[in-house]
Order: structure tokens, then C-alpha cells, then sequence
């Protein structure tokens, strides 16, 4: 009869460690890699819509993913070291901001899926739209047009004949053949074309510096990661100068800027956080077709209007999504 009970109570303990083992091989979280060149401060809330994309698809930091983040803080060349870091925690997915982190993702990573944030087919990263056809997909936002979109609204606060400034780094995306472009549809406009490069710093300075030498009534802000991250010294300089400037992204005009057109960087984000569901969820990069943004934006800010003694066209207000005012 003992030797009964002790076979019982062996069996019993032994189904207990079973299930304590089984609940010690619980699934992992997986990892959510993201790599840009630029800061913190200025992502706050297009990460805050990247977290609430991917809570809205079912997904739970801690519990499923986990959320890596490397900032280059305007430096490119952290780029390679950043994504190589990343990749030695092979994330199963990597969200690169722009074309020299997605280049820097694919150099540290033979494999990983990359989701991004640029002109993905003028960057060579996707064959096309419909069936980007490699391991890069993403939100292609189309930085060529909307740079000339935005001398277009330039234009409008202008006197004919104004001469502007067109500020770009001197990445492949904004440089020479893309600066051709925009000078044409500057010159159709009535305006006067000039041209700076700057990817440091020092180099936005001279820039501005120029601009008071060429006597400019206007600088148009190209697309690009790095001017992005200096758009508080571009907005300052732009100020000094007594110019009329306006930017890429629509934050920048809610912090200070005169005006600002382009796509919605929260909404954007909540299209990454797509992306990134799908691949978790076992989809392809080649076979998730690059989207374009959902929702553009014209912000205006009057009180810096109000500073440099510019009236707003009427015409322009009216078409403006936001007025700060």
C-alpha cells in the first residue's frame, strides 16, 4: 500500500515539472529593430503612433516584441556601427528611416526584412510599387515632387522675380539631379534659383550666410533626415535673416517655422507599424506593395509670420489644414 502511494505521488510531482517546464518555453518576444539619423526629441510622437499601430494589430511590448531604437543624431556616419549593433540582436524585422539607413540595414544584415521610409524606387531599394520584389518595402513618400510642391506655396508669399534659396544636404536624393528639377520649376514660377549643400552644422550656417549675400526673400528646406534634425538652427537662421522659409515636414512649422507642406509623420508611422505586423505575421517584404501617404498637411504659423512682418495670402490660409496662431 506505501509503495502504491509513493508511485502516485511520484507521478504527481513529475506532471508538475512538466508544466513548469512547459510554461518555461513560452514563445520569446520578438525584436523590432529601428534605425534613423536622427534624434529623440524629434520623434516623440511619430514613435508614440508606431507603439499604438502595432498595440491596434494585437501586438504588446514585452509580451510579443520588443522595440530597439538606435539614433544617429544627425551624424550619417553612425549609420553603419548603429545598424550593425542592431543586427546582433537579430531583430525580426528592421523599421530604417530614410535611404542611408536602409542602406546601413542591408550592409550589417544579409537577411532581415527591412521596412522603410523614402523614395524607395529612386533609391534602387524596390523594383516597383505593386511588388517591390526584395527584402525593402515600405511608405514611399516622394520627396522629388513635393520638394517643388512646397517652391510652388513658396512662391505665393513672394514678389515675382524673388530669388530663393533651395537648402539641400548632399545625399544622391537631394543632390544635383534633383536640385535640376526643382531649379526649372522654380525658374516657371518667376523666381530666381540658387543652391546650397549642407551636411554639417557649420555648413547650414554658410548657407545662411550666402543667402544674406545673394539676398534671397526666400529658402525652400529639401527633404532630407539631417535637415530635419537641424530644423531649430534652420528655424532660427531663417528668423535672423528675415527670410521666408518653408519645410518639409508639418512639425516643423508648429515649432516655429513659417509654413510647412508635406505628408502626416504620425499617420506615416502608423503605416510602418503595418508593415512591421505583416512581416511578424510571416509576409515577405517582395510581396507587400509600397504604399504612399494617406493624409498630406499645409501648416501655417502666423505668429512667425507676425515676426518677420510677412502677410499670408488670404488664398493660402483658406488651404491651410492648420493655423498657428
Amino acid at each position: 500500500m506505501r509503495r502504491r502511494l509513493f508511485v502516485l505521488a511520484m507521478g504527481t510531482t513529475t506532471l508538475g515539472s512538466g508544466s513548469s517546464a512547459l510554461g518555461q518555453t513560452a514563445k520569446e518576444p520578438r525584436r523590432v529593430a529601428l534605425l534613423t539619423v536622427s534624434n529623440e526629441a524629434n520623434y516623440l510622437l511619430q514613435l508614440q503612433a508606431f507603439r499604438d499601430g502595432l498595440r491596434e494589430r494585437g501586438h504588446a511590448e514585452g509580451r510579443d516584441i520588443v522595440i530597439d531604437i538606435r539614433y544617429a543624431g544627425g551624424r550619417a556616419q553612425e549609420l553603419p556601427r548603429l545598424a550593425a549593433e542592431l543586427a546582433a540582436l537579430k531583430p525580426a524585422v528592421v523599421i530604417a528611416l530614410g535611404t542611408p539607413a536602409v542602406d546601413a540595414a542591408l550592409a550589417a544584415d544579409a537577411a532581415t526584412p527591412v521596412v522603410s521610409l523614402g523614395d524607395l524606387i529612386a533609391a534602387g531599394h524596390a523594383a516597383q510599387l505593386g511588388r517591390p520584389g526584395g527584402r525593402v518595402t515600405g511608405v514611399s513618400f516622394l520627396p522629388r515632387p513635393l520638394n517643388a510642391k512646397r517652391l510652388e506655396l513658396l512662391a505665393e508669399l513672394l514678389p515675382k522675380g524673388s530669388a530663393v534659396l533651395n537648402l539641400a544636404d548632399t545625399l544622391p536624393l537631394s543632390g544635383p539631379t534633383s536640385m535640376q528639377m526643382i531649379e526649372d520649376a522654380g525658374r516657371s514660377l518667376g523666381l530666381v534659383m540658387h543652391a546650397a549643400y549642407a551636411l554639417t552644422p557649420a555648413e547650414i550656417e554658410i548657407a545662411f550666410v550666402a543667402a544674406r549675400k545673394l539676398r534671397v526673400a526666400g529658402v525652400n528646406v529639401l527633404s532630407s533626415p539631417f535637415l530635419n534634425v537641424e530644423r531649430a538652427r534652420i528655424i532660427r537662421l531663417a528668423a535672423s535673416a528675415k527670410v521666408s522659409a518653408i519645410y518639409q515636414w508639418p512639425q516643423t512649422a508648429r515649432d516655429g517655422g513659417l509654413m510647412a507642406y508635406g505628408p502626416s509623420e504620425t499617420a506615416m508611422f502608423r503605416q510602418l507599424a503595418g508593415y512591421a505586423s505583416r512581416i511578424l505575421n510571416g509576409a515577405k517584404p517582395a510581396d507587400l506593395p509600397i504604399e504612399q501617404p494617406t493624409r498630406f498637411e499645409l501648416v501655417i504659423n502666423l505668429k512667425t509670420a507676425k515676426a518677420l512682418g510677412i502677410t499670408i495670402p488670404q488664398s493660402l490660409l483658406l488651404r491651410a489644414d492648420e493655423v498657428v496662431e
